[in-house]
């Protein structure tokens, strides 16, 4: 292959644009072009999971992704080694054999998928045996893989994104529902609802101990008349008391039983056997640190079980649960004490419905202090290190009180941390644990303090000490208030957390997008700008930060990609060519964001489009300028035909006329090229393609004719009519046809066929040559290539440009069609173009092949 060629590849495998909004679609045509760029039958794309530590298969062209097996990360197959050792492609030959490699035997290549110098992925090539890869081929395999890297990782990231969205919303929807009821059966209820779309368990079981009557409640979702799936409940007798039941009340930690995989001891397979079921996840129904009862996850079918995200899930929709829970046992069972409990559950909206984690707990422990009419109340969180307690929020009638901090290991608050217990001391100068060091920092003289340890998910985050009872004395009343308090305190806690996550991911996703060497513009659903990153503000000389939050109409005035981002009509996804003030070309790409908005990619092909005129302005020129030459030469040639000549000077004659009519229409085959490629749009009109079958047809019959060939076509009885340029099409049939004629042997049979649906036609045109090598497959439509086939017979070849197939591929593509070859060495070539039966689609879908 020549460098041009070597240059080719690599600039393909760069330069080819993927539909990176959908990563599988992208992958698969990085498949596709790896195949093609590198000459190979087969690829493959495995995925890194870490948690099994290998790579398994994602995609396969060419082979089935079920009959690919696994890689471990500990492979010592000196292909693979070398792959992610040096990050580099490698392909095996006959010292590194292909055994053990996927998509063995023949010969097999492989490139590492790179992103921030992490594998992420492998991707595969393979050959039959006998063939080599070349370095330039390896090269750009390269390229395609560290483009797959980028894919995958995009996915990764918005998979894992949707998920956290995903989980946030669920459990804030846990939350607020089981937080609105007063009600046990209903606070359960709800509970297990969450719990069902939150896992794909089958049944989901309730077991409260305060049930006096020992019933237990099961709960499954069964399909009705509405969109959504209505919720079945059945009261029954307690099922068998598993061995696992006690471990899990034990240690307040969730634990799986499962006949297939085999897991938990055999007696508790047994009794899930006997219930019935395949698996069964036992969760603690516990809130601060106390067991209510306990949950199951039930599933029917063998080999379904808990994933590790559900499991985390349902263990946050549980605790929640067991607080809703808990505290409408304490509605009915304290009915004296209805207002303090309806101000815990004002604390536990306030704590859910608001991401200011200060004001939550400021807010909470106002309303504990009242409450308790104690004189203040004080939340204590442990420090990164977990090495001291630090007041973060303080009610009470005393100024607020904040950076007070105490060692872990000193004070009563330090002992609750400590041991994870409750404590009441009405008496702090009798008790060993009281600091009056305390006292001075925090301003208060302390007589009494009820101190209940704040928790989430079974960890210690601080303590919650009430100050000072009013009549002296905290009760266990008062104790079973606080806990409630700790209880929503700990929730706003952890969702805190996981919304601070989530907001550390958005930064590092709007980092990304500022940063990003592409320009792009979001806008939210009423075509406000929401992002300008610094590349779009440098295209179009705006100031990015003043562009936020105002109408896209405004900042993109008389420009095209204002009407783009804002109305309704434009079908969505879109893309077209924009200029900028600055005079740069931008490839812009429009697409809808789901719940947000409209998103704008555009990327610099300013150096591109000049190339490509460059490239015409001086292809046009040559042309143009050799045509007259050559002009002068045919008719100096002519002018001596009727001379007298000898043989041998009659021979070199007919031999430059040959040559120079060979010239002139290579030369008139580049000017239409040049002219066909530098127009972007065409003149649409109705075109029937009966007719412009039977056209092509009669104007070559002559040349079949003489050739002894027959050409064949039955046209149909229904009118093809399409929109079209009929000059244009005309040459594109008339080229097919005439190809089928050069290369069919005299005598032989020619075959054109139309088949058409409602959305397009699609016309072929086979013959019985001698068919396209398999190597050439991939090049046929390429500017200026002939095959072996067309010069075979150096004295006679058959004559052409090799710019035909090429013109033809560009206007079919300019009228929205496609156009393809089938065929097999030795046995002919079928050429099919397919056309749309209207310009515009019916539908925003890619149509179905």
């Amino acid at each position: 292959m020549s460098k041009d060629g070597d240059r080719s590849l690599l600039y393909r495998a760069a330069t080819a644009t993927f539909d990176e909004d959908d990563p599988a679609k992208a992958i698969g045509a990085i498949l596709v072009l790896a195949r093609e760029l590198t000459g190979s039958t087969r690829a493959a794309l495995y995925e890194l999971d870490e948690a099994e530590a290998g790579f398994s298969p994602r995609v396969a062209d060419g082979a089935a992704v079920s009959d690919l097996g696994r890689l471990s990360l500990s492979t010592e197959h000196p292909v693979l080694r070398e792959a992610l050792t040096r990050h580099r492609a490698a392909a095996s030959d006959g010292r590194r054999g292909s055994l053990g490699l996927p998509l063995a035997p023949g010969t097999v290549a492989c490139a590492p998928c790179l992103t921030s110098g992490k594998t992420v992925g492998l991707l595969f090539v393979a050959a039959d045996a006998g063939t080599a890869y070349t370095g330039e081929t390896l090269q750009a395999l390269e390229v395609l893989g560290s483009r797959a890297g980028v894919v995958l990782a995009s996915a990764r990231q918005s998979a894992a994104q949707s998920y956290l969205l995903h989980k946030l919303t669920l459990l804030y929807q846990a939350t607020h529902a089981i937080t609105g009821t007063r009600d046990r059966q209903e606070a359960i209820r709800q509970t297990a609802a969450h719990l069902l779309r939150a896992t794909s368990a089958d049944l989901c079981e309730f077991h409260v101990f305060t049930e006096g009557n020992g019933l237990t409640t099961r709960f499954r979702q069964q399909l009705g008349k509405g969109a959504h799936p209505s919720l079945v409940s059945l009261i029954t007798e307690r099922g068998p008391d598993y061995p696992i039941h006690r471990q899990v009340l034990h240690e307040l930690k969730p634990a799986t039983v499962s006949l297939v995989p085999p897991l938990g001891s055999g007696r508790d397979q047994e009794l899930l056997q006997a219930e019935g079921f395949q698996s069964a996840t036992i969760f603690p129904l516990a809130a601060r640190n106390q067991a209510l009862g306990i949950v199951r996850l039930l599933y029917n079918q063998p080999g379904r079980r808990i994933s590790e995200q559900e499991l985390e899930l349902a263990q946050a929709i549980i605790n929640v649960g067991a607080v809703g829970v808990q505290d409408a046992i304490h509605l009915e069972t304290a009915d004296a004490r209805a207002t303090q409990l309806q101000t815990l559950a004002e604390i536990g909206r306030e704590m859910t419905s608001t991401l200011d984690l200060e004001v939550a707990l400021e807010n909470a422990m106002r309303h504990a202090q009242r409450l308790l009419q104690a004189e203040a109340c004080v939340l204590f969180l442990l420090d990164e290190q977990g090495e001291e307690l630090v007041i973060k929020a303080s009610g009470g009638t005393q100024p607020r009180i904040r950076g007070v901090a105490i060692r872990l290991e000193e004070g009563i608050a330090g002992w609750v941390a400590r041991n994870r217990q409750p404590l009441i001391v009405n008496d702090v100068r009798s008790n060993p644990l009281y600091h009056s060091s305390i006292d001075g920092q925090t301003g208060l003289l302390t007589t009494s303090v009820l101190c209940v340890p704040l928790e989430t998910r079974g960890e210690v985050l601080g303590v919650i000490e009430a100050i000072n009872h009013p009549h002296g004395a905290f009760t266990e009343s008062d104790q079973q208030v606080l806990l409630s308090v700790a209880s929503w305190a700990g929730i706003a806690v952890d969702n805190a957390n996981l919304f601070r996550r989530v907001a550390e991911e958005r930064s590092r996703l709007e980092t990304t997008l500022v940063e990003t060497a592409d320009a792009v513009v979001l806008t939210d659903r009423m075509g406000k700008t929401i992002l300008v990153n610094k590349a779009a503000g440098q295209a179009f000389r705006i100031n990015p930060e003043l562009a936020t939050g105002r109408p896209a109409q405004e900042i993109f005035h008389g420009h095209p990609l204002g009407d783009l981002l804002t109305r309704d009509d434009v079908s969505l996804p879109t893309t077209m060519e924009i200029s900028t003030p600055t005079e740069r070309i931008l490839y812009v790409t429009i697409s809808e964001v789901t719940d947000i908005g409209r998103v704008a990619v555009m990327q610099d092909i300013t150096a591109l489009k000049q190339i490509d005129r460059m490239r015409s302005q001086l292809l046009g020129t040559a042309a143009h300028d050799l045509k007259n030459p050559l002009n002068a030469i045919r008719l100096g040639a002519d002018l001596l035909h009727d001379a007298q000549l000898t043989e041998q000077q009659r021979k070199a004659l007919t031999m430059m006329q040959r040559a120079t009519d060979s010239m002139t229409n290579l030369i008139t085959g580049l000017l239409e090229t040049i002219r066909v490629e530098s127009t972007a749009n065409i003149a649409l009109e109705p075109v029937q393609i009966n007719d412009l079958i039977r056209h092509s047809i009669e104007d070559l019959r002559l040349l079949a004719e003489k050739r002894r060939q027959t050409i064949v076509y039955n046209p149909p009885e229904e009118s093809l009519l399409i929109m079209g340029d009929p000059g244009r099409l005309n040459s594109v049939m008339s080229n097919l046809l005439s190809n089928a004629v050069k290369f069919t042997p005299p005598g032989g049979h020619i075959q054109v066929d139309a088949r058409w649906d409602d959305e397009e036609v699609v016309v072929s045109v086979t013959d019985d040559g001698p068919g396209i090598p398999p190597d050439e497959m991939p090049r046929v439509f390429e500017h200026l290539f002939r095959g072996r086939v067309a010069i075979l017979d150096p004295n006679n070849p058959v004559e052409g440009t090799g710019l035909g197939l090429a013109l033809a591929k560009t206007v079919i593509e300019q009228h929205g069609g496609r156009i393809w070859v089938n065929s097999i060495e030795g046995k002919g070539s079928t050429f099919y173009f397919a056309l749309p039966r209207e310009p515009t689609p019916k539908t925003g879908s890619l149509r179905k092949e």
